[in-house]
């Protein structure tokens, strides 16, 4: 699955997408829920990874599937 920068968190809602910090993948599941100032979202706890949030302002970015 080929995925590409989504610079609209509200988009990925519900969707598989990987966190990456440059070019390194810090975080891949599920989009559980974002602010609506597209600046936080929350990765779905899966297995043994709890829930996580993600800021934007630490340079985070979202790259989900084109639907």
């Amino acid at each position: 699955m080929e995925l590409h920068w989504q610079p609209d968190w509200q988009r990925t809602l519900g969707q598989h997408v990987e966190i990456r910090r440059g070019r390194i993948t810090i975080r891949a599941g599920t989009v559980e829920a974002v602010t609506a100032d597209n600046n936080v979202l929350w990765i779905a706890a899966s297995g043994v990874e709890p829930r996580q949030m993600v800021e934007r302002a630490n340079g985070n970015e979202v790259y989900a599937p084109y639907t």
